[in-house]
């Protein structure tokens, strides 16, 4: 290098594009259908550390990138920040917080949660066991205003099968529907039945019948809730006394508020009788894991006699809008809808996903494994526009799309690689200008870097000495990223 020699700005230039690894990880959904065509998974991507692991840098990239993340979490649906120093939960609001300043704590949902220590916004993202499935689905969306994005942090990895936490693209499920089921739908709505008891069941399958209204509404005062359903705008009455209940119609599909994608948008593969047993099954398909079947048997039993033959009620329960119930083969065609279309997150401690709630669900795989440990926060909500009301609404869904995205901006046309904007087409592709490959050289003048060395930085952690590094280190494998933790194998 010559006397004038650049020296390379760790606090400004290193809070681009070019400090971190952004890729889409290379892997295909798992289905249980061995006959389905294969297809690249386009989401979630990936952003990892080049050279700076800790939690200044990432909050400090949040901040600076928002408006790159946003647009990534939208286009892509799921955004996985991987291989930074995040512990704790306090950390992880942080973290979440340099992005999304403004986070909620109003939760109306059906899973028991607790404030995670420490924190003002962070709570566990389900207390009922571990071995309990949860169904795909969007966070509260039976609610007329949804949050807009949901937030989820990894304090603790499984160690053994299962516990992932898996999503779905549910834009690709409105595609892949059945078109009479679709139809369907559109003609006849939904209906919900909401019904709360004042102290929730210890012993059930049935998750939303674990909580208590005084839970769901902070409050044990019956006159509090009923003010509070009132400023909703929901409908309720008590039964027997005590016992919430409210009813309410709702769409099953959405327009996303921004792409105007159509999108599936409901709960009713999470409140119907037969998901419990279901989802124990395909847990059971993707690990051969003898408990979950065994599970499944016992589970299934129940819920013949309970729902079928003694005509029993879910506690968040759900119908056509007409009131007519959605058959076990109705059913059973929208989940397999929606496992086609899902990926397995194998987490790893540390992990942050971002999740577009208008469009990517999620979902937890069962595990045995009780040391897992993953929080979750969310953004204030969005009320939904109910767009897609009929079939007719159908008519010029396309236009819509293609105009929103052409306001949107998302093609990548006159970008460039040293825009916050492009994102490489695969792990191997160098962002760094040329006048940034020198800087660097420059600053790292105790090691010389070849260019195979900088050519590979994208697809791998740089081997930088640890005297200029404290990213990289004895454990620096975990910021490398690894296709294969999608698959069904893990």
């Amino acid at each position: 290098m010559n006397s004038t020699k650049q020296e390379y700005n760790h606090q400004s230039a290193s809070v681009g594009l070019d400090a971190v690894n952004v890729f889409l990880l290379q892997s295909l959904p798992f289905t249980v259908e061995s006959d389905q065509e294969s297809k690249q998974a386009q989401q979630p991507l990936v952003i990892a550390p080049r050279w700076d692991a800790s939690i200044s840098f990432l909050c400090l990239f949040l901040k600076e990138n928002r408006a790159w993340v946003d647009e990534m979490v939208l286009k892509h649906g799921a955004v996985l920040l991987r291989g930074f120093e995040i512990s704790d939960g306090a950390e992880f609001q942080r973290s979440v917080q340099s992005y999304q300043p403004t986070l909620n704590c109003t939760y109306r949902g059906t899973s028991p949660r607790n404030i995670i220590p420490g924190t003002t916004h962070v709570f566990s993202a389900a207390e009922v066991p571990v071995y309990y499935p949860i169904a795909q689905h969007l966070e509260m969306s039976f609610l007329k205003a949804p949050p807009r994005q949901l937030y989820f942090g990894c304090i603790k990895a499984a160690k053994s099968a299962g516990g992932e936490t898996a999503i779905c693209d549910f834009r690709a499920v409105f595609k892949d529907l059945d078109p009479v089921l679709k139809e369907k739908l559109l003609k006849k709505k939904l209906r919900y039945t909401r019904r709360q008891h004042r102290v929730g069941s210890r012993f059930t399958h049935d998750v939303s019948d674990q909580k208590g209204w005084p839970e769901i509404f902070g409050t044990t005062s019956m006159e509090e809730v009923e003010k509070i359903c009132e400023a909703d705008g929901e409908e309720m009455h008590w039964e027997n006394g005590d016992t919430f209940v409210s009813s309410w119609e709702s769409e099953a599909f959405q327009l996303h508020p921004v792409s105007k994608e159509p999108v599936w948008f409901n709960h009713s593969q999470v409140f119907h009788w037969s998901t419990f047993p279901a989802e124990l099954l395909h847990a059971f398909k993707r690990t051969w894991e003898i408990r979950y079947l065994l599970h499944c048997i016992f589970i299934s039993i129940v819920c013949i006699i309970k729902y079928m033959i003694l005509g029993h009620k879910m506690s968040l329960d759900i119908t056509f809008g007409d009131g007519s119930p959605i058959s076990f083969w109705e059913m059973e065609e929208i989940r397999n809808t929606i496992h086609r279309n899902m990926i397995y997150n194998r987490w790893r401690k540390g992990d942050i996903l971002l999740l577009d709630n208008f469009s990517t669900s999620h979902g937890r795989q069962p595990t045995y494994d009780r040391g897992r440990k993953v929080v979750v926060s969310w953004s204030d909500p969005e009320a939904k526009a109910n767009e897609l009301v009929s079939v007719d609404d159908l008519d010029g869904i396309e236009a819509k799309v293609s105009d929103a995205k052409a306001a949107m901006k998302l093609g990548e046309a006159n970008e460039s690689p040293g825009n916050p904007g492009s994102v490489p087409s695969n792990p191997q592709e160098r962002t760094l200008t040329e006048v940034d490959l020198e800087i660097l050289k420059g600053s790292l003048h105790e090691r010389t870097l070849t260019d195979d060395d900088l050519s590979g930085m994208q697809g791998s952690t740089p081997r930088i000495s640890a005297r200029k590094s404290t990213a990289v280190d004895a454990s620096a494998t975990s910021l490398i990223s690894d296709p294969s933790f999608w698959k069904k194998e893990n």
